[in-house]
């Protein structure tokens, strides 16, 4: 009997000694095809602590006799070994290779077994084998969830793989077929392992089908492709890639497709790569060749700047060696020379050619070094024009550079291809390019005047705009005034105003209308530029000022009726505020010439000029009016012309108006005859204007010796001025009271005064009333309006900051003109009642009433003060009863 048999023959006996084990085995028997059965047997022989694994082993294998297909039976089989027995390699291979043999459909047994393999077997052959039969016995759509990204990758990639590279690059090849993105990291693993050529082959296949790989990951693949290019040139030419033809072909591409629209895209570090490997390989022209075609080609600062400096380093290296290989010479003769006087012959005819061709080659190398720097500027230029063809500055300044390099005839060719290709300009204009152009060639002028000839007159250089013909225009006639050519210049200045067919029109324009006629004046004779102005004139391309100097230019000839038939023309042709200058300058030269001698004439003038002005503008000329009245009319016409001003101008202006009319009435006619004057200003004066003029108002009939009419302005003006805001006119009623009152009438200005102190603060409070409860100061009037039992008229509704009938505002006019005190306290007797109806009373209201002690208080300290007299030394006079207004019935 064999040791096997001996084993299994225990484990019979074992199972017939446990009670509960043969009621499984009973069981069995019954239905030994039943899954559940053998499970549950299992289950039974795994509780059992003392067990020996000898029987779990003989009842599973019993097991999958029985049922060699249930992939249960085997998972249970495989994990109780891979537990039990994981240090019997062999044992658990040849387990797996049995289930293989009728599960080999199931993931799970190839994954379980793979991860085995891959855990403990160092045979390497069986190991790709393995993976191979894996892969072939699966399904294609298990391969990259099952096998690839959980287990074969991370092996494959891991350092401790016992693989030999060939064989990792075959399955990684093989799975970048199955997953295209795979190809970067392929590329990336050979370039790791030292495999450039193989790494060039899978950067390749990923460029040749772009539109499977994302847009973000050419960049990377590109980079990566020209470095290993670069680094590798020869191991990549072996595996057959034409790796510059890859590269040139990547320039030729459309540079504005969606895909070089990728802002990691530079066409300068392909120049760059390929420069490189002729650098690398020793071909230092090829690589210059490289490098210029690429400065030459980019299209952005960008890429120029990483060629640039590329280029330039390039350069700087080559002198560097230079340098270097003529210290070294200066070594060998050095060495030379301390060996003898025998040898330094021989030496001196072994350096002297090396020596000779060692410094030209430096002093070469220096001299491309110097010209490419001195070049970047042009090549920088040339970049930005290949950016934007319609860059006029950047035109304007390439040609700078090459006259500064006295590159003359460079710089004018680069204006005309300018000229040529610039069509819709940006930055500038086509005629600053003629312009230059023609400065350019200043010293040739035949060939210049050829330019502006083709330009203006002729369709070669096209000028679609009226702005560029007309600097083509102003440009070739100031040209031929640079070169004396006086006639061909004003011949020119008339032609540019002429119509052309096909062109843009000119007739109009203000810039050729100012060169002509002031070339007319310069050049021409009287009578064309007579023309050119009535010209100007007809079909309205004149200025206000192009009159004025018409006008001027007439009379300094003597041509003066002309000049006033050019003055109605400009009357007619513009308006205010244009017109302003026009009349001014008319009148003015009206009145020097033919003053005192057309009266008629110049009053119809100035009617005209003042029926057309408006009011902002018409004070001066009424001003000019009432002096040519004053001086050669009637005074009664004067003064009319200055009520008519004092009607008409703004309210800014209607005080110094009434002013200077009450001035020329007292200097004409009088004092008395200003009282009207006065009466009818401070009833259309503002307030404070207004109060202002009632101090001179009563100053002048102060002067008169009328004092009662003078307290009686007082009285009235008091109505207008707030204590608060015109101190000036109480001060000037106390020194009046002071110089020609006594103490009652010092006593009744004190009164007045405190009484419009309470009209005023009563207004200001009842607005701020009418704000607290919500009312509009609309609202605010017409309470206190039908309060006072009076109609509301509609220029009332305006904003105000008084009360009307009792304080004028400044924006609205006097009812009547000779309101008493007496009627302004009862307006204040009235708000009161209607503000207690509507606000709640203050508790400083009792401080509203007015306290004669101190009135009295007030007077004895004047007169201590010396400012009255004491009332025994004043000689009284009855006062008129108007005086006291409503105190007048108490008195009696």
């Amino acid at each position: 009997m064999t040791k096997s048999n001996e084993k299994w023959s225990k484990c019979i006996v074992s199972i017939a000694e446990n009670p509960d084990w043969i009621l499984h085995e009973d069981a069995i028997k019954r239905d030994i095809y039943n899954v559940r059965n053998w499970t549950l047997y299992l289950d039974a022989i795994e509780e059992k602590e003392d067990d020996d694994s000898a029987i779990y082993d003989f009842v599973s294998k019993r097991a999958l006799l029985a049922l060699p297909r249930s992939y249960k039976l085997w998972k249970r089989h495989w994990e109780w070994h891979l537990k039990n027995s994981k240090n019997d390699k062999d044992l658990i291979i040849v387990m797996f290779e049995r289930a293989l043999q009728t599960l080999s459909h199931m993931p799970r047994v190839w994954i379980n077994y793979l991860e085995f393999l891959f855990a403990n077997e160092t045979n390497t052959t069986f190991l790709r084998q393995t993976i191979t039969r894996a892969l072939q016995a699966l399904s294609i759509t298990q391969h990259e969830e099952k096998l690839w990204e959980p287990l074969i990758l991370p092996f494959l990639m891991s350092n401790s793989c016992p693989l030999p590279t060939e064989s990792i690059y075959r399955l990684l090849q093989r799975y970048s077929s199955l997953d295209f993105s795979f190809y970067a990291q392929l590329g990336e693993w050979c370039q790791n392992h030292g495999l450039a050529g193989r790494a060039a082959v899978a950067y390749q296949t990923i460029l040749l089908r772009e539109e499977a790989s994302k847009d973000d990951d050419q960049h990377h693949v590109w980079e990566a492709f020209g470095e290993l290019c670069v680094q590798h040139s020869s191991q990549v030419a072996a595996v057959g890639i034409p790796w510059e033809s890859i590269l040139r072909a990547a320039l030729l591409q459309d540079p504005n497709s969606k895909k070089k629209q990728n802002s990691t895209w530079l066409p300068g570090r392909i120049y760059a790569w390929l420069a490189s490997a002729w650098v690398r390989r020793g071909a230092f022209d090829l690589a210059r060749v490289v490098y210029e075609e690429g400065i030459h080609s980019v299209n952005t600062v960008r890429d120029f700047t990483l060629l640039f400096d590329a280029y330039l380093q390039l350069e700087q290296g080559l002198v560097e060696h230079a340098v270097e290989n003529m210290d070294e010479d200066d070594d060998l003769e050095e060495e030379g020379e301390s060996e003898g006087k025998d040898d330094k012959d021989d030496w001196d005819i072994l350096l002297e050619s090396t020596s000779a061709s060692k410094l030209a080659d430096m002093e070469l190398a220096l001299r491309k070094a110097e010209h490419l720097t001195q070049r970047r500027p042009l090549l920088l230029n040339a970049v930005l024009l290949r950016q934007n063809p319609m860059n006029v500055p950047e035109w304007l300044k390439r040609a700078e550079l090459f006259r500064e390099q006295n590159q003359v005839s460079q710089a004018s060719a680069t204006l005309l291809e300018a000229l040529r290709t610039v069509t819709h300009p940006y930055g500038g204009t086509r005629s600053a390019l003629l312009v230059a152009l023609v400065d350019l060639r200043r010293n040739n002028p035949d060939e210049a005047r050829s330019f502006l000839k083709r330009a203006c007159m002729e369709d070669e250089i096209s000028m679609t705009t009226v702005d560029d013909l007309t600097t083509c225009w102003t440009t070739w006639i100031e040209f031929e005034l640079q070169q004396e050519q006086w006639d061909d210049a004003l011949s020119l200045a008339r032609q540019s105003v002429v119509y052309r067919k096909n062109r843009p029109n000119l007739t109009k324009t203000l810039r050729l209308w100012d060169l002509l006629l002031d070339l007319e004046e310069s050049l021409g004779t009287v009578q064309t530029c007579k023309d050119a102005y009535h010209r100007a004139i007809e079909i309205k391309a004149a200025t206000p000022q192009h009159i004025l100097h018409f006008t001027a230019f007439l009379k300094e000839h003597n041509y003066f009726e002309e000049a006033f038939s050019v003055y109605e023309k400009g009357v007619e042709l513009f308006s205010f505020p244009a017109l302003k200058l026009i009349w001014r300058s008319y009148i003015k030269d009206f009145l020097e010439r033919l003053a005192g001698k057309h009266v008629e004439r110049t009053r119809d003038l100035f009617d005209r000029c003042l029926e057309a002005c408006p009011s902002e503008d018409c004070a001066e000329f009424y001003t000019q009016y009432g002096a040519f009245e004053e001086e050669y009319g009637l005074t009664k016409r004067a003064l009319s012309v200055y009520r008519n001003m004092c009607q008409r101008v703004p309210t800014s202006e209607k005080a110094a108006a009434y002013r200077l009319y009450i001035v020329k009435t007292i200097k004409h006619i009088g004092f008395t005859a200003t009282r009207d004057i006065y009466q009818e200003a401070i009833e259309t004066l503002p307030d404070e204007q207004a109060a202002l003029l009632c101090i001179e108002f009563a100053q002048m009939e102060t002067n008169l010796q009328q004092v009662d009419r003078a307290r009686a302005i007082f009285v009235y003006g008091a109505q207008m001025a707030d204590p608060r805001r015109v101190p000036t006119y109480w001060t000037a009623w106390k020194e009046f009271e002071v110089q020609s009152g006594n103490e009652e009438t010092f006593r009744e200005m004190l009164r007045v005064k405190r009484s419009v102190e309470v009209a005023f603060s009563t207004s200001s409070y009842n607005i701020a009333a009418a704000s607290d409860n919500n009312m509009t100061e609309e609202e605010a009037m017409r309470m206190i309006a039908s309060q006072e039992d009076e109609e509301v008229e509609e220029h009332a509704t305006k904003a105000t900051t008084a009360v009307q009938g009792f304080v004028a505002s400044s924006s609205s006019t006097k009812k009547r003109a000779s309101q008493t005190l007496d009627e302004v306290e009862e307006s204040v007797a009235k708000l009161r009642k209607v503000t207690k109806q509507s606000v709640a009373p203050d508790e400083d209201d009792a401080e509203i009433d007015i306290d004669l002690d101190d009135i009295d208080a007030e007077i004895e300290q004047a007169a201590a003060e010396g400012e009255i007299a004491a009332v025994e030394d004043v000689a009284t006079k009855p006062v008129p009863d108007a005086v006291f207004g409503a105190m007048a019935s108490q008195k009696s």
